[in-house]
């Protein structure tokens, strides 16, 4: 069985309601290693955790959002800086980042979540090259974003119980799976 067969499978498995662990366990060992499986099985979106926090989806829909449109105000205003094609460029690419986000989060892409915050985690560094000049508004920004992160990493819980901040979760070596 390839990879794509797998999938179907365990897909069709999920969605006739037999556990994830059962399901696990049917699937271990084979073609497809262990932890790429548990990461398949965990990084389904349940359809009742996604009714039950699609309030917390559409919030986050709507941050994105806002910040593509702040992205696109200083986007402008920075390529306006640089010369015409910049404005056309840093506009765009300010803009499409996080409604490319958006559009994962819409999605339920545990992918999504997870890129989001390595990225933005890795950018808070960045943050404070402006404190001496604006310190009130490096810090303002800094506790935004700070938020912004701890929202999507509890939407990420709340929504993949069984992933952990980048693959799947184990528990003595063992790959567990809220059933």
């Amino acid at each position: 069985m390839d990879k794509k067969e797998i999938k179907r499978q365990l897909a069709a498995m999920l969605e006739a309601g037999r556990s994830k662990t059962e399901t696990f366990k049917a699937f271990s060992g084979g073609a497809v290693k262990d932890r790429v499986l548990a990461y398949w099985i965990g990084a389904r979106a349940d359809p009742a955790l996604r009714e039950k926090h699609a309030l917390k989806v559409n919030i986050l829909l709507a941050l994105m959002c806002v910040q593509a449109l702040l992205g696109a105000v200083s986007g402008f205003y920075l390529g306006s800086t640089i010369g015409p094609g910049a404005v056309v460029f840093f506009t765009l690419f300010a803009v499409l980042v996080p409604l490319a986000f958006a559009w994962g989060f819409y999605k339920n892409s545990a992918r999504a979540y997870t890129l989001y915050l390595i990225l933005t985690v890795s950018q808070i560094s960045r943050m404070f090259k402006g404190y001496e000049e604006d310190p009130v508004m490096t810090v303002a920004g800094f506790v935004i974003t700070l938020g912004i992160v701890c929202f999507v990493a509890w939407v990420k819980v709340l929504l993949f119980p069984d992933l952990g901040f980048v693959g799947s979760k184990r528990v003595k070596g063992e790959y567990v799976f809220s059933n």
